[in-house]
Parts: C-alpha cells; sequence; structure tokens
C-alpha cells in the first residue's frame, strides 16, 4: 500500500484551512486565518524525511493542523511506533523497542527517539496508537495502520470539492476519519475543534463547508442555536454525519428538515473496532438482517448479554492483533467485543448504551444513554444528560438534566409532563428520580457529554 504521503502527492489546492496567532505580541485574542496548500504539505512533509534521523518511535500531539498534518505525513511509512497524543497524555506502551530516554520537542509535535540509533527507513507498516476517549473508562491506546484506517474511505474524484469541516481532534479515531477522508481526495479540511458552537457555525459559514461530521451532541448544538436555519444566504450542506454517541429518530427528522438536500448517515465505528457501518435509511439503529448477512466487510453478533460483538472480514495485521488482544476483549473466532448493549425489536437493533456505563439500581442495570433516548422523544427536550444518585437503600438512582425545548412553552409543568412521558417508555426501575431542568449541557472536547457527573449522596 502507497504511504499518506504518496497518496496525497498529486493533489494541488488549499488542503487546510485553520487559525492561528496572528502576532507575537502576547495579544491571545489576535487570529489569523492559515490556507496551507498540498504542495506545502508535501514540500515540507518530503523535507522533514531528506533531513533524516527520524526516530523509530514517535509522540505526535496536536496544537496546530498544518503542523500535525506535516508530520503525519512524514513519520507514516517511515517510523515504527507513532501515537497520536491526547491533551491528558497517556503512558506509552511498553513496546519491544521502547526506549523514551531521549525527548525532541516542537510547537505542535514531540517525537521520541526509541533506540539509539533512529531511522530514516521503515520497511513495515508504521503502527499508529490512538487513544480511546474514556468516556466511561480509563483511556487506552488502540494500534491501528493506514491500511486500516483507511479501509472504509472512499475515494474519487467526485469527493475533490467537498469542504469538510474538522469538529473532532484529530487525534481521535473520528477526527482521523475525517482528515483521511478529506486529504485522501484533495479536498479542503476546515478546523472547527478549538473554537465554541456559535464560533464553529461562523467557521462554517465562512470557509463555505459543505460536509460536516459531529456527534449527535454537538449536532443538537448547532440546530439549538438557530443558526442554520437564521442564516442568509442559506447553509448549502450536502453531506452530515453523525457518530461517536447514539442517534435518535427526532434529530435524524430534525436534520432531514433542515437539510433536505443533504446525504444524512449515522456511523458506527469505535477506535478499538474500526468503522463497522453507515446506516443510511433514516432510522436510529440498523437492521436486524446485519446480524445474519454482515455489512461492510464486518459480521456481527449479540452475545447472551445483549452486547454486540463485530469481526472484520479482511484480513487483519497479525502486528495488530499481538498489541490489540492485550486491550480488547477477543473470542475465538475473532469477534471484538464492542462493549454496546443493543436491544432487538421487530426488525431493527437499537443501542441502550455502553455495557460499563450501567446505573446499578437495587440490582437492575439502567443504561443512562437509553433514558436519554426516551427523554429526546418528547418534543419538550432539546438535549438531556442522565446520570447516577448515590443512595443509601437502592445503591444508586436515576437522575436526568435537561435543556428544554421552544416547546417549553406550551407546557405549565414541564418536569411533571416528563414524568409521565418516561412512565409510557420504561420500566419502573429506570424511572428519573428528579429531573433538572437547566440551560445547558457541558461536552467535552470529543464533542459527547461526559459521563462522570453524579450528584450528592441522597
Amino acid at each position: 500500500m502507497l504511504s499518506l504521503l504518496e497518496q496525497v502527492s498529486n493533489f494541488t489546492g488549499v488542503a487546510l484551512v485553520h487559525n492561528t496567532k496572528a502576532d507575537s505580541s502576547g495579544n491571545d485574542d489576535a487570529q489569523a486565518i492559515q490556507y496551507t496548500t498540498y504542495e506545502t504539505l508535501i514540500v515540507e512533509a518530503k523535507a522533514l524525511r531528506a533531513k533524516g534521523n527520524l526516530p523509530c518511535q514517535a509522540v505526535l500531539s496536536f496544537e496546530n493542523l498544518t503542523t500535525f498534518v506535516t508530520y503525519l505525513l512524514a513519520y507514516e511509512s517511515v517510523v515504527e511506533n507513532l501515537y497520536l497524543q491526547p491533551e491528558a497524555p497517556l503512558a506509552l506502551l511498553n513496546t519491544s523497542n521502547a526506549n523514551n530516554s531521549a525527548t525532541n520537542k516542537s510547537n505542535a509535535y514531540k517525537s521520541s527517539a526509541s533506540t539509539p540509533d533512529s531511522t530514516d527507513k521503515y520497511t513495515a507498516a508504521t503502527v499508529l496508537h490512538l487513544p480511546t476517549s474514556g468516556t466511561t473508562g480509563t483511556p487506552k491506546w488502540i494500534a491501528h495502520t493506514s491500511a486500516s484506517l483507511c479501509r472504509a474511505i472512499k475515494q474519487g474524484q467526485q469527493h475533490q470539492q467537498t469542504r469538510w469541516a474538522l469538529c473532532y481532534q484529530p487525534f481521535r479515531y473520528a477526527g482521523l476519519q475525517v482528515l483521511l477522508q478529506s486529504l485522501l481526495n484533495g479536498a479542503t479540511l476546515v478546523d472547527c475543534t478549538t473554537a465554541d458552537t456559535a464560533k464553529k457555525v461562523d467557521i462554517i459559514r465562512r470557509e463555505k463547508v459543505n460536509a460536516i461530521s459531529a456527534t449527535p451532541t454537538l449536532w443538537r448544538q448547532f440546530l439549538l442555536s438557530g443558526a442554520f436555519s437564521d442564516s442568509s444566504p442559506p447553509f448549502t450542506i450536502e453531506k452530515i454525519t453523525l457518530g461517536g454517541e447514539i442517534t435518535d429518530a427526532p434529530l435524524l427528522a430534525l436534520l432531514a428538515s433542515q437539510f433536505p438536500n443533504a446525504k444524512i448517515m449515522h456511523v458506527y465505528a469505535s477506535t478499538e473496532a474500526g468503522v463497522g457501518f453507515a446506516v443510511t435509511d433514516s432510522q436510529p439503529g440498523f437492521p436486524k438482517q446485519w446480524l445474519t448477512t454482515g455489512v461492510n466487510g464486518n459480521n456481527l453478533k449479540v452475545d447472551s448479554e445483549d452486547v454486540l460483538w463485530i469481526k472484520a472480514n479482511a484480513a487483519q495485521n497479525t502486528e495488530l492483533k499481538k498489541i490489540n488482544n492485550t486491550i480488547v476483549e477477543v473470542d475465538s473466532e475473532g469477534y471484538v467485543n464492542t462493549n454496546d448493549v443493543v436491544m432487538i425489536k421487530d426488525n431493527r437493533v437499537y443501542f441502550k448504551g455502553r455495557a460499563n456505563g450501567a446505573i446499578n439500581v437495587g440490582g437492575q442495570k439502567v443504561h443512562p444513554e437509553h433514558v436519554e433516548q426516551v427523554l429526546l422523544q418528547s418534543p419538550l427536550v432539546s438535549q438531556a444528560l442522565v446520570y447516577a444518585k448515590k443512595s443509601s437503600i437502592m445503591g444508586q438512582l436515576v437522575v436526568a438534566d435537561v435543556v428544554l425545548s421552544s416547546s417549553k412553552d406550551i407546557e405549565t409543568k414541564p418536569t411533571i409532563a416528563l414524568l409521565l412521558h418516561c412512565k409510557k417508555h420504561l420500566a419502573r426501575f429506570e424511572m428519573p428520580t428528579k429531573i433538572n431542568v437547566t440551560d445547558s449541557i457541558a461536552i467535552n472536547a470529543s464533542g459527547k457529554i461526559g459521563r462522570t457527573q453524579q450528584a450528592s449522596t441522597e
């Protein structure tokens, strides 16, 4: 397989757009827009390689999109191990060649030599180590190669005019997928990672973005802001992708109404399993028949605990299996435990939540994501966060925070109405014991709702 640098070497035009400090005067508000061409990326990446003495093991962190991509292109297929370090650094794996005694730093990257004799030529595929988000547990490293990362990338001249908004951090699996989808098609990638919701919308408008990939939570914030509906001239969004969280029917309907000409899909993917599949039929969950037929080159199955397992049919890199099998649970048939609990209803499979994120109510498991989906089905709710409250009797109880939608004006007692709504769709032990109305719900840098909040003891 060609290296990433070789794959982009024939593209021209603007590759990356991001904000940068306009001067070095110490004015934190001074911003300038940087447009980086493919020609510049290629020349600078080749220059880094030409210097030689590249490390066998390198750590790449993200502060500047151009620098991040330049070093990614230079290092991939040359170094043995490349770690994409998150903002809260993770300890590196104890690989056979790891020796972090020497470390060189520069603005947006860090490279650490793993042996006394560094290399500028590596014959095997670079192992890229990506961090999981740690939404419901401790973050961990998962190994990939460019082949495994690019397996689901759609390439073709028809994608070259796409202008993608980068809303995920590029060291995360989802962000790297958007980055590679753009770069390997000669398209333009617009960095929206560091801005708040309002500024993201301003950047999207300014740069005439026509494709956006974001979490359902971030999409709700976009819609709640009203910026897309109030814009003149209107936004021209052609591609909408949702991922990273459970996608619900009301959100899909809102997006279809707001962007009637856009192709909308929600993607099931994880750092551990890679891209599983994309759903394009405007419904949450996925067709039950995929458990029998497979989808997108993957086989699926649900175990006795209602947990989804996935297996890629493509030949898997032996080195990756050796690294990941010590971190990810894999059964004797090669299926990876996704840790996602599902429920099968009629001819559809719906996601309920993470197996390790359940609330324990008197020995009964309640998935907060499932309760959130029920709350979001109400026209009164635009955003919801469900979490545990400690209880001396039950162990834990269910609590919900909600942001009300504009429909709140027609309901004088929204919390009572929401409890009645939940009663119709949830078992008694799943019912929130309290619903708090709030103005906003915080999201983390990955665009997801954090799962660490817990109310005080009963």
